[in-house]
């Protein structure tokens, strides 16, 4: 049950150098029943692309089963609050029954007793999904986008004591507002110039901290904390490395919850990446998982790494080899498959040759083997070859050996009469 006491008043607090009055500093009683768990229990989940497609299929059920899952857990272990920590949606405008099922999960995480508490990733549409955060705090469900709430912490009152929660969604630089300021005395254009998600990121964590007033924290946050690993699916935030934060953005905070990246992975002891609950690309078949975290009153954190059973979702593989080979080696029919296919000979219909043993393969590669991709500033550089050696060098990179003495011959007299038939 959910007791919503009054406001305490105005929320003070600096972000980027200015004061401002513009959020106020909200504290929520819930009361659940004994567990035998003296400690907060959060579960940190992030990413999950609700509407995605893997190529041309939909993952609308794996999805489902996935959320069918993780609210079983969430009963299961007690969990008092589930953090989502970005990218609940795939795009910012999202289908129809992407936020049905949202909806639908959110009802049922809050029939189980937790609190929610959800922020927009980059792909998220920050004001479709946000939009009445004010009104849904009351349910227990806290949802930030955006601007208009950074830098702010919500005094929650746990069975075990207060905690002091901080939602940092993503921010876009240039969708900043003027008052953020770089440093005193730069005008509009100058601190628009130098907006980095550090800068935003780094003025949003600031204020929140300068609020702080539990023995604990829990931050969330969407961003690309520099030394990370990326896989193939994630969003370039920004291009030229501007889209990256450093850890220390993050200090001072009990634990940080982060999404973004697919690869569950930990930036610190309190700063991870719980990953994608299921595979978006080739990249991604490492194992799946959720964190469950016991924080103390004091801060002090146990987390545990939780899989995503098997039966969730599908695996993906990359096969490699002839037409001959992969038809001979099926591999686990659930899974979707990338074909990279080998032969030196033309391949007709590898597609439909493939589905019979992959009936869900997504992907085909041709590949000949012993033949090297060239590059583009390679491939530029052969234009400027004559035209001779620019044939021999593609002759090259297509079959992966150099002509024989009878095909060099042949190829050099047509060559010849092409060259001179264009500059007649």
């Amino acid at each position: 049950m959910l007791a919503e006491l009054p406001l305490t008043g105005l929320f003070f607090g600096t972000f980027a150098g200015q004061v401002t009055e513009r959020t106020r500093s909200r504290v929520v009683m819930t009361s659940r029943p004994e567990y035998g768990a003296p400690l907060l229990r959060f579960l940190h989940t992030s990413d999950w692309h609700l509407g995605r497609t893997f190529g041309p299929v939909s993952l609308a059920d794996d999805q489902a089963a996935f959320l069918d899952w993780l609210v079983v857990e969430c009963a299961q272990r007690q969990v008092d609050l589930v953090v989502i920590a970005g990218d609940i949606y795939d795009r910012a405008i999202m289908p129809t029954e992407a936020a049905e099922l949202f909806l639908d999960t959110l009802r049922r995480l809050r029939a189980t007793g937790a609190l929610v508490a959800a922020i927009t990733g980059n792909h998220d549409g920050a004001v479709r999904v946000a939009g009445y955060d004010d009104l849904l705090d009351s349910s227990g469900v806290y949802l930030r986008g955006g601007y208009a709430h950074a830098g702010e912490v919500l005094h929650l009152e746990m069975t075990d004591g207060p905690l002091d929660l901080v939602l940092l969604p993503f921010l876009d630089p240039q969708a900043a507002p003027d008052d953020l300021t770089v440093a005193d005395g730069d005008d509009v254009v100058q601190r628009r110039v130098a907006r980095t998600h550090q800068s935003v990121l780094s003025a949003a964590a600031g204020a929140a901290r300068a609020a702080l007033t539990a023995p604990r924290s829990l931050a969330v946050a969407h961003a690309f904390v520099a030394g990370s690993s990326t896989t193939e699916s994630e969003r370039q935030l920004t291009v030229g490395g501007t889209g990256q934060v450093d850890a220390s953005v993050f200090d001072g905070f009990s634990y940080t919850a982060l999404g973004h990246l697919h690869r569950p992975q930990s930036v610190s002891d309190s700063v991870r990446y719980s990953g994608t609950p299921l595979a978006y690309s080739f990249s991604e078949e490492h194992a799946k998982s959720v964190i469950i975290v016991d924080m103390a009153p004091d801060g002090l954190i146990t987390s545990t790494i939780v899989p995503v059973p098997g039966s969730v979702g599908r695996p993906v593989r990359t096969v490699i080899g002839t037409m001959a080979e992969l038809l001979a080696h099926p591999v686990d029919e659930r899974a979707f498959v990338r074909a990279v296919v080998t032969d030196r000979d033309t391949v007709l219909d590898a597609k439909a040759r493939l589905a019979v043993v992959f009936p869900r393969v997504v992907e085909v590669k041709l590949e000949p083997a012993g033949v090297t991709v060239v590059d583009p500033e390679s491939a530029r550089s052969a234009r400027e070859l004559p035209p001779l050696e620019a044939t021999r060098s593609f002759w090259l990179h297509a079959e992966g050996s150099d002509l024989d003495e009878r095909t060099g011959t042949l190829l050099q007299e047509i060559v010849g009469v092409a060259v001179a038939t264009v500059t007649v």
